[in-house]
């Protein structure tokens, strides 16, 4: 089947690398040329049809299609590997750490890059080449895109350091609804990071030919990662540091409260016992036939509350 014969809506951008870039119509999808790159729609017709057209496996191109992988390097030959990363969704209406895919197939000296949803390094990359720069070969281009997710994870998590300082600093306007969120979120993005350095320690690891060239970049885009993810710990601990404080002002509220309640009980327990006393409606009962007495007896409970005040006072209650 050649390619004109098949909806061509998989293919987003192609560029042949070199000093000069030249970008890629869909009839120089024909066949993989060296030293070429091909950004495809993941989820579009007609993507797998080509992928087998051009000699990719089909186990292969089965991860590139597949809707849920997380980060993961795998070398298939001596001059094929499959490196599948995440990235910030940057995306306007979507939840950012909801992480975007990106897979990419190093294939017999072409790269092919597939996405569902548009990526902000991706899409830089793609500006560099249409302003006539770029770099001139596909590691080279991988490393730049690799380094670019890891830039927008940093940004992204800027504001969110911000607010967990802020919180740090300022214990009492904290609240426990807040400090969830920004827990939930930091967790998620972890879930992806983690992998995601191990997947690169294999890319470095690995024995190709066309890597040994760029170890230290790519070692620089690993440390990176590495240093996300230590921030990332960190930010978790003071969530939960400051989470204790919350608690355990909390739980000085609700102690003080009951103490208070506490005293309270205390000071009006012999009252209650005297006034339900008297108020037994029997005969008998003391002052009944004395208009004095009522005012009596509440000179004698005030006297009474006085010297519990006093007393507790003295036993430093309170």
């Amino acid at each position: 089947m050649g390619i004109s014969e098949y909806d061509g809506a998989w293919f987003i951008e192609g560029w042949q690398l070199g000093e000069t870039p030249k970008k890629l119509t869909l009839a120089d999808c024909e066949q993989l040329e060296k030293n070429c790159w091909y950004h495809c729609q993941r989820d579009a017709a007609g993507l797998k049809e080509w992928l087998s057209a051009v000699g990719v496996p089909s186990p292969i191109a089965s991860v590139l299609l597949s809707d849920d992988t997380r980060p993961r390097f795998e070398q298939l030959e001596d001059d094929i590997f499959l490196l599948i990363l995440r990235g910030i969704n940057l995306n306007e209406g979507t939840n950012p750490d909801d992480m975007l895919s990106i897979r990419f197939l190093y294939f017999r000296g072409s790269l092919i890059s597939t996405r569902k949803y548009p990526s902000r390094a991706i899409a830089e990359a793609r500006r560099q080449y249409e302003e006539g720069k770029g770099p001139a070969n596909l590691i080279a281009l991988l490393i730049t895109i690799i380094d670019k997710l890891n830039r927008n994870i940093e940004i992204f998590l800027d504001p969110i350091e911000e607010k967990i300082e802020y919180y740090a600093e300022h214990q009492d306007e904290a609240d426990s609804q807040s400090l969830a969120d920004l827990n939930k979120r930091l967790l998620k993005i972890r879930r992806f990071l983690t992998p995601q350095r191990y997947a690169l320690d294999d890319l470095i690891q690995s024995e190709m030919y066309e890597l040994e060239a760029w170890r230290i970049p790519l070692l620089n885009c690993r440390d990176l990662v590495i240093r996300i993810n230590e921030s990332i710990n960190f930010y978790i601990e003071q969530i939960q540091v400051v989470n204790q404080h919350l608690g355990q002002i909390q739980s000085e509220k609700v102690n003080r409260n009951t103490y208070l309640i506490s005293l309270i009980s205390i000071i009006f327990l012999p009252i209650s016992f005297l006034t339900g006393l008297l108020g037994v409606n029997i005969g008998g009962m003391p002052g009944v036939d004395s208009a004095a007495s009522f005012w009596a007896f509440c000179i004698a409970l005030g006297a009474i509350t006085l010297f519990e005040i006093i007393l507790l006072r003295r036993m430093k209650f309170l």
